[in-house]
């Protein structure tokens, strides 16, 4: 009896460690971040929503505070400028087609550089 009693307390020990350790808050690893890629996420932007800009070239990452629709769709608005505060460059937000999707309504959004290479992406803290 006392086996069985200790294998359920242990097992029931387990069970309730591994949900937690799977149920990861967003500043321990957890899930947090919505990659801005179509048009549709950007509509859903507004005021006090928070944005994630990731620099690839400088391994950086800026929050930006969204003040309304109008300042989130001037950011993401075909070739609008975004510097990187930490490489200090300029680069290119533009909307094209997904790869292997020519001629679909379906337009992602990418920033590039001066050479056309993806290198920041937008992200929505959730």
């Amino acid at each position: 009896m006392k086996i069985l009693k200790s294998l359920t307390l242990t097992a029931s020990l387990c069970a309730l460690f591994m949900s937690s350790a799977l149920a990861l808050p967003p500043w321990k690893g957890g899930p947090a971040l919505e990659i801005i890629q179509k048009k549709s996420d950007v509509e859903k932007l507004g005021p006090k929503s928070q944005l994630v800009l990731v620099c690839k070239s400088s391994n950086t990452v800026t929050v930006i505070d969204i003040k309304d629709e109008k300042q989130a769709r001037k950011l993401c608005a075909e070739g609008a400028m975004i510097e990187c505060k930490d490489c200090k460059k300029h680069y290119k937000v533009v909307w094209k087609n997904a790869p292997g999707k020519t001629g679909s309504p379906e337009l992602k959004m990418d920033i590039v550089n001066a050479k056309g290479e993806s290198c920041m992406f937008l992200a929505r803290l959730k």
